[in-house]
């Protein structure tokens, strides 16, 4: 009898299904997550020169990192979303 023998189908991963619904809420979730960080990291970049500041900067940066966000999710080997998805895949 083999007591620690495991299947190896029990840790296959999960069938990932790019163009689902779910796997694209993943992505955004992630691309959330990583906006939050990527927003955390720029506080702490001091703003004392002269062209530091202003609204229409501010704002222009923001989206600017809203859509690093994106392509970081879309490039990167995080893999936040990857594992989301089987999280909540085995639980649908």
């Amino acid at each position: 009898m083999n007591v620690g023998f495991v299947p190896a189908a029990a840790h296959a991963p999960a069938k990932i299904d790019k163009a689902s619904p779910l796997y694209k809420a993943c992505e955004d979730f992630e691309s959330i997550l990583i906006k939050q960080m990527l927003d955390a990291m720029r506080k702490t970049v001091p703003k004392d020169g002269l062209l530091d500041g202003g609204i229409g900067k501010d704002l222009y940066e923001d989206m600017l990192y809203d859509k690093y966000a994106e392509q970081m999710t879309r490039t990167s080997q995080l893999g936040l979303a990857r594992m989301i998805y089987e999280q909540v895949s085995k639980s649908a």
